[in-house]
């Protein structure tokens, strides 16, 4: 018994911890680069949000491999906030492909 509760309130605290640690980073995928938009213009590119900028560019260079398309890109956005229709990033980092 005193087994399961521990296991429990560690399972708890775990998942209390993952609910309020909040993403740092932002994925913008762009199936299209040649028709990319500016930065205020892509809230309907996110494709994720991530802990890490390593996070950031894993998933990003899984995107890409995925969809198999030359003209794809994706930029990583840094403390990214929705302000209206518009998105602000503080920094950005691109693929580096």
């Amino acid at each position: 018994m005193k087994l399961r509760l521990v296991c429990f309130t560690t399972f708890l605290s775990l998942s209390l911890t993952a609910c309020t640690d909040s993403p740092e980073w932002t994925l913008l995928y762009y199936p299209d680069a040649a028709a990319k938009p500016s930065i205020e213009q892509s809230g309907e590119f996110i494709s994720g949000y991530y802990a890490s900028i390593e996070q950031c560019h894993a998933k990003g260079k899984g995107l890409l491999r995925l969809n198999d398309d030359k003209n794809a890109d994706y930029i990583c956005g840094h403390l990214c906030v929705a302000d209206g229709k518009n998105l602000v990033c503080k920094n950005q980092v691109v693929s580096g492909r």
